[in-house]
């Protein structure tokens, strides 16, 4: 598997983990807290770490 198709699955596992975390959020499963905690992390990886990937 070649990089450029590691990173699309990896953005989209990302992609699809964020719908999750706001369903979840709706749903009252996970506490608000923990959604921006999520948010975070994920934009903290996707800002810093993805650009890096694809060099």
């Amino acid at each position: 598997m070649n990089d450029r198709k590691l990173i699309r699955l990896l953005v989209i596992i990302l992609v699809i983990f964020l719908a999750l975390n706001i369903v979840f959020l709706a749903l009252k499963i996970i506490s608000e807290f923990f959604f921006w905690i999520v948010l975070i992390i994920i934009g903290v990886f996707a800002y810093y770490y993805l650009p890096r990937m694809k060099k």
